[in-house]
């Protein structure tokens, strides 16, 4: 083939996330580092978190099926992040609240869950809308969190001309800071201290 003939092949037999109502878990939350976005026309640098769900939905191999969406990392009263977490756990994230995103690994909701094109007609999986648990889902550990970072930092390598670079600015260890409207909290210098929950932590929910 010549070079200058290009071909854009198939991207596999993906299969997305079934649709409709589904109980789920929360196994990861992945910082993105800095991404650019546009709205209204105007370009951006942010901050970006993708949640990762599992549900008990079941793939061709057998495996738990898993639903992803990604946000930028703000609690701007504004901002989508909060108003998903708000309707996760049932009340809206108050000025001034901090939350721990590494709290959201463990925690169950229910998601609502239709099927959506994108730019070059393939179908996904989009969470549209989020709730309250209304049933107990374990994860069933056969998300890998590492590979996932691995094949981010591939990617971002890519982008930059084969230079590779750590996931956010920071090693993929996995941890998230804490944010508070929208600025990511340096975590506690104190080590073996147990820090008690916020007032207002939900135990149905985990956050």
């Amino acid at each position: 083939m010549s070079n200058l003939i290009l071909q854009c092949k198939d991207g596999g037999d993906f299969v997305p996330h079934p649709e409709g109502i589904h109980p789920a878990v929360c196994v990861d939350v992945m910082d993105l580092g800095l991404m650019e976005t546009e709205f209204q026309g105007q370009k951006r640098v942010v901050p970006k978190v993708k949640l990762v769900f599992e549900s008990e939905q079941k793939t061709e191999e057998g495996e738990n099926c898993t639903v992803s969406k990604i946000f930028t990392a703000s609690l701007h009263p504004k901002a989508k992040l909060a108003e998903f977490l708000g309707k996760w756990r049932g009340r809206p994230i108050a000025p001034g609240e901090t939350i721990d995103l590494a709290k959201l690994l463990g925690a169950c909701c229910t998601l609502v869950i239709s099927h959506q094109q994108n730019m070059v007609g393939k179908m996904y999986g989009s969470i549209d809308a989020v709730s309250k648990p209304t049933k107990k889902v374990v994860a069933s550990g056969t998300y890998d969190p590492a590979a996932a970072r691995q094949r981010l930092v591939d990617w971002k390598a890519k982008q930059t001309g084969g230079q590779k670079s750590e996931v956010g600015g920071q090693r993929a260890t996995g941890a998230t800071p804490a944010m508070t409207g929208g600025t990511p909290v340096p975590p506690s210098s104190k080590s073996g201290a147990a820090t008690p929950p916020p007032a207002d932590f939900d135990p149905e929910v985990g956050f």
